[in-house]
């Protein structure tokens, strides 16, 4: 019998409707089929949250975190569930079926377009890496945080961080031979966890106005490239406004960032979020709120650290790896936590920090490689068969604000989440002691 917590019904309602060809090509999809489709996912889905509000609250003690609602969400989650027990998100099917921002036809098209992507990456949906939660579950109830949402913008840290990921940039435009005459073209893009806004401007010196030297058309350069604008620029350009315009889109994703924290705590799991702006803001609202929010909110430091030696290793391969020697990459995940937690002590400096956790990594990895080369017969590690296929390659994929070198979470404010893994010095003694290096699974997903 299926597990009802799993998403497994995506697969059979996609065979039942004969969505795709044997070939694996897309079929006709009748509005009569949709509708059904539609119906029956629905109803699927229901049932599904039920069994996983159950089976999450059953097992509180697994390595699980929950991707905040956005458009990036599953692109993020393909890239990290290797490291993961479980990632929770929200339903992208469910979305889609629901949406009210497109037609029927372009819900067809997209659907089929999506099931294809999620039917490559079946097995970490089968095997319960990657879970969905729906409407009953995860309900979306933005409106509700609207006042606070509107509050948190204005407070400085959040409203700076928030304008540190929108792209402010410049280009001068030329209206005769005097460069003191030049006009500069202001540009400013937030890309959000759903929408985006551009706003655009101009700065006309003050002196051209009065001398009459507009005599030809101001027009927008849409061809030369644009240069890096500072806030203080902008401000000494008195176009401080074009700032403000953008307070309303941050708004609405503070609000997602307020939701998905109430999902959070209903889901019994922390959230990873994947921008620093949206972990700012939350943390804003925990000092203020509730002090027990902080607890929902995993620290992202780590992968900075982590990034080199994993950059470039297709999701593929760390997952493979991961199967093969699943208590060495246990290993990996406690030594990691561990390391993280002493230097964190030792440190409040994030460059210092980086560099002693990389400097511990890197020690490790090259001791390990000499043992290795030495003998190559020492490690024995039972490895099981089934891995998973990942759909995403680097870890290298998203912009507008996403900082890649936090993309990863640790195991920070998780929680008793760590409580499952295996450090170590809980190793079985009769391993060899030059099987213990902690970085072996790193080590070997390098290996290619």
């Amino acid at each position: 019998m299926n597990d009802l917590s799993k998403s497994a019904f995506i697969f059979d309602l996609t065979d039942e409707f004969q969505i795709f060809s044997l070939s694996g090509t897309a079929n006709e999809f009748t509005d009569e089929a949709f509708n059904l489709f539609c119906d029956k996912y629905k109803s699927h889905s229901q049932q599904r949250d039920t069994a996983l509000f159950q089976y999450l609250n059953s097992t509180p003690n697994l390595f699980r975190t929950h991707l905040p609602h956005s458009k990036w969400a599953i692109a993020v989650a393909f890239s990290v569930v290797w490291y993961y027990d479980e990632l929770i998100v929200s339903d992208p099917v469910l979305q889609l079926i629901n949406s009210d921002k497109i037609t029927p036809e372009q819900k067809k098209y997209h659907l089929q377009q999506l099931l294809t992507f999620l039917k490559s990456c079946r097995e970490s949906i089968d095997g319960g890496f990657l879970l969905f939660s729906g409407n009953d579950l995860t309900p979306n109830k933005t409106g509700l945080f609207e006042a606070e949402s509107k509050s948190l913008v204005n407070v400085p840290q959040v409203l700076d961080a928030f304008e540190q990921i929108s792209m402010m940039v410049k280009k001068t435009s030329q209206i005769n031979d005097n460069v003191a005459d030049n006009l500069t073209q202001l540009e400013i893009l937030y890309d959000g966890l759903w929408g985006e806004i551009r706003t655009m401007g101009m700065y006309i010196p003050p002196h051209v106005f009065g001398a009459n030297k507009l005599t030809n058309e101001i027009y927008y350069d849409f061809m030369t490239p644009y240069q890096r604008l500072t806030k203080e620029e902008l401000i000494s350009f008195n176009k401080a406004d074009m700032l403000e315009s953008l307070k309303h889109e941050y708004s609405k994703d503070i609000s997602i960032i307020l939701e998905t924290i109430t999902n959070a705590q209903r889901l019994n799991s922390p959230v990873l979020f994947y921008r620093e702006a949206d972990c700012i803001a939350a943390k804003s609202y925990a000092a203020s709120n509730n002090k027990q929010v902080v607890d929902l909110l995993t620290d992202t430091t780590i992968y900075d650290c982590l990034v080199p030696y994993v950059d470039g290793i297709p999701a593929e391969r760390l997952f493979d790896v991961r199967n093969q020697v699943p208590e060495a990459f246990k290993d990996f995940r406690a030594f990691l936590f561990e390391l993280v937690m002493k230097t964190m002590k030792s440190t409040d400096n994030p460059s210092e920090f980086k560099f002693k956790v990389d400097n511990e990594i890197s020690k490790m990895i090259r001791q390990l490689s000499v043992e290795m080369n030495n003998s190559k017969n020492k490690w024995k590690f039972q490895g099981i068969a089934a891995p998973l296929i990942m759909l995403t390659g680097s870890l290298t994929l998203l912009s507008s604000g996403i900082d890649y070198s936090k993309l990863l979470s640790t195991f920070l404010g998780s929680g008793g989440l760590i409580q499952s893994l295996n450090t170590w010095n809980n190793v079985s003694a009769d391993k060899n002691k030059s099987t213990l290096n902690p970085v072996y699974f790193l080590w070997k997903a390098q290996q290619r």
